[in-house]
């Protein structure tokens, strides 16, 4: 009788165990691939834009990803500026980060959709909520990459691209782009 009871004993701690090293690769599985520390690696216009009069303008195919860069991560002070992050975290946020410093402040929210296809990032720029949708979502385990249509942005955040948009006044100028953002490690 001894024997059966050590014997089951046995079993219960192997099934047990069994049981609890499933439930924890399976939630380890189930982490979504996109949470983690970005930067803005690749930004470039798909169609040209220009100021309402016409005064300024920047064709098609430049390159605008320091702008977009600066004009995102400038609400967060980070000793080193290569220290500035977008984090993209669990339960739909999205905070700025100083990643060697340990400090980040929430900046917004995340969601993907169903296909994951589409990628919207609602994210506080300079005191405005400005929705992100990466259409055409490319994902691997060290990019994403999407286009972003008609994104509204202040004329200055284009004069460091283009001088001539440092002296226009239009509310904001319609740009389209694709984005690419760098897992960083």
């Amino acid at each position: 009788m001894k024997e059966i009871k050590s014997f089951l004993t046995i079993i219960l701690i192997l099934v047990s165990s069994f049981l609890i090293f499933s439930c924890e690769e399976d939630g380890n599985n189930a982490k979504e691939p996109l949470l983690g520390f970005y930067t803005i690696s690749k930004s470039t216009l798909t169609a040209p834009c220009a100021s309402q009069n016409g005064a300024a303008t920047l064709p098609s195919g430049t390159d605008v990803t320091a702008a977009i860069l600066n004009a995102f991560l400038s609400d967060i002070e980070c000793a080193s500026a290569g220290d500035k992050a977008i984090e993209i975290a669990e339960n739909g946020k999205i905070f700025f980060a100083c990643r060697v410093e340990g400090k980040k402040q929430d900046q917004g929210s995340w969601a993907i959709n169903s296909d994951r296809s589409e990628l919207t990032l609602t994210l506080l720029i300079e005191g405005n909520l400005i929705p992100l949708k990466l259409t055409g979502l490319q994902e691997s385990t060290i990019k994403v990459s999407g286009n972003v249509a008609s994104l509204p942005v202040p004329p200055l955040l284009l004069a460091s691209v283009e001088s001539l948009f440092s002296g226009v006044d239009d509310q904001a100028i319609l740009i389209s782009i694709d984005i690419e953002l760098e897992k960083l490690g």
